[in-house]
């Protein structure tokens, strides 16, 4: 039997032509019997291999066995925890980092930036401890600090306001103007050098020219316009 239509040959399962979807009509006199199809029924949706969960858990592995191996060796050549120390808080910062936002559907930045933030700071006290220095209080504690509190600034701005992003931008630029100075400061003052001013005016000034350029931007409706009409800003 052939498809009235496309002329295609049918099998005596077939109730429509799978080449142009014509309704099979039998001509008058003759009768059909339906068979099986040749064809294996259509499964479904196909479940894929691996799940996100099950992903998440092996990624969580490959930080966890390089950790537990780093602890044993180091205890049994040192007899205590020597150097893996420093693995085991660098491998926490880093799934912190990359692996820990992979466990939530929608991860908000305004909550892991912070927390981003908070284990650079526990590394970076767990080797002030380790080596005996003194430099996290006065250095290490309001550089971290004040890094962690800009870009969370930004990043809830910019998540939660829809207008108003060239003063956001602009802001946040002149404020890391701002923070190369207090840099310089820190430095001076945790590590005892004398001379000051040496390098932080040069991006602080930049930077300040940069950052009022988009508050102009921002103010200034004609320039706005002329500047995405021709620069796509």
């Amino acid at each position: 039997m052939y498809c009235v239509k496309c002329g295609v040959e049918l099998a005596d399962s077939e109730k429509s032509c799978p080449l142009c979807g014509t309704t099979v009509v039998c001509p008058e006199g003759m009768t059909r019997e339906i068979k099986d199809s040749p064809y294996p029924p259509h499964p479904g949706k196909v479940t894929e291999g691996i799940t996100k969960l099950g992903a998440l858990f092996i990624l969580s592995f490959c930080f966890v066995i390089p950790l537990i191996i780093c602890l044993l060796a180091d205890i049994d050549i040192n007899g205590k925890m020597n150097w893996s120390g420093y693995v085991a808080f660098s491998l926490v910062l880093l799934y912190t980092v990359f692996v820990l936002p992979l466990w939530f559907n929608k991860p908000n930045p305004v909550i892991f930036v912070p927390v981003n933030f908070l284990a650079t700071g526990i590394l970076l006290l767990y080797i002030n401890l380790k080596t005996g220095g003194d430099w996290f209080l006065p250095f290490a504690l309001p550089t971290v600090g004040i890094s962690a509190l800009i870009l969370t600034t930004v990043v809830a701005l910019t998540r939660y306001t829809r207008r108003g992003r060239s003063f956001v931008y602009g802001g946040a630029i002149i404020a890391l103007g701002l923070f190369a100075i207090l840099i310089e400061f820190l430095t001076c003052i945790s590590f005892g050098i004398e001379r000051m001013w040496r390098w932080s005016l040069y991006p602080a000034v930049s930077l300040f020219l940069i950052g009022m350029f988009l508050i102009i931007v921002g103010i200034c409706r004609p320039l706005r316009r002329a500047l995405k009409k021709k620069l796509f800003f």
